[in-house]
């Protein structure tokens, strides 16, 4: 039985708008999707955390390669795992914030008043101790209301230029999500992966972690550098909580 006329609707609707407000082509000029492409640097960056016990396996995991990476964390997850946000920051990882609780919807809306902002922003201050400067839209998608708003608070909208498949469930082999990332790699990528579903508290997600383990060696031996989002692309990390003026 094929599609009914609805769903075909919303799914055109879902690709349109991902042609139009997502990285690497849409935004509006409002996301950063690489850092400068003459340098051999490149940055890691995961989304929706923070989950257990994934985002603790990929910590566990980038300790032992001695490497960095850059976590955009959802307001609800962190409010369930602080902990592990702390642990990340402690560690030497980047927080960075990915809105309340994931919904396109906020983002879409033309009077909202950066509330989904706020509160995911807020969050992350009460684990770690301070504020985040990096920001990344749920689902990637930026409306020019939303980066006006994002552009009033001091973020800097963190796109990517290398997308993996590492959500998709069941779970994609970590070896060949790891060789089809590297194969795209160029100086100045940001690779985009998942340590958790936004809004699930508990994720056992286990080739996420092994893609990573083979992922950096990869990169190192193609001569690149990882680095944290924020060192790539020249921007700070943190700073004092704003407000839209």
């Amino acid at each position: 039985m094929g599609l009914q006329p609805k769903q075909l609707a919303i799914q055109a609707i879902d690709k349109l708008g991902t042609l139009v407000l997502s990285p690497p082509v849409g935004g509006f000029g409002y996301f950063h999707n690489h850092g400068p492409r003459d340098q051999r640097k490149v940055a890691i960056t995961f989304d929706d955390g923070p989950s257990m016990p994934c985002t603790e396996e990929l910590l566990d995991v980038m300790g032992e390669l001695d490497v960095k990476g850059t976590f955009f964390c959802v307001g609800v997850n962190t409010r369930w795992h602080p902990q592990i946000v702390r642990r990340a920051y402690e560690e030497g990882h980047i927080i960075a914030n990915h809105s309340y609780e994931h919904s396109r919807k906020a983002g879409l809306r033309l009077g909202s008043n950066g509330d989904h902002i706020d509160r995911g922003a807020a969050l992350i201050s009460q684990a770690i101790g301070c504020a985040p400067r990096l920001y990344r839209p749920p689902w990637g998608w930026m409306t020019p209301w939303e980066g006006q708003r994002l552009t009033q608070r001091g973020y800097t909208v963190v796109g990517w230029d290398v997308y993996t498949l590492d959500w998709q469930w069941p779970e994609n082999d970590g070896r060949m999500m790891a060789e089809d990332a590297r194969s795209k790699v160029q100086p100045g990528s940001i690779i985009l992966w998942h340590d958790a579903n936004a809004g699930v508290r508990v994720w056992e997600k286990k080739e996420t972690a092994r893609a990573i383990k083979h992922l950096v060696p990869m990169l190192r031996s193609d001569g690149y550098q990882i680095v944290t989002a924020a060192e790539l692309l020249g921007v700070p990390a943190y700073g004092p909580a704003l407000s839209p003026a």
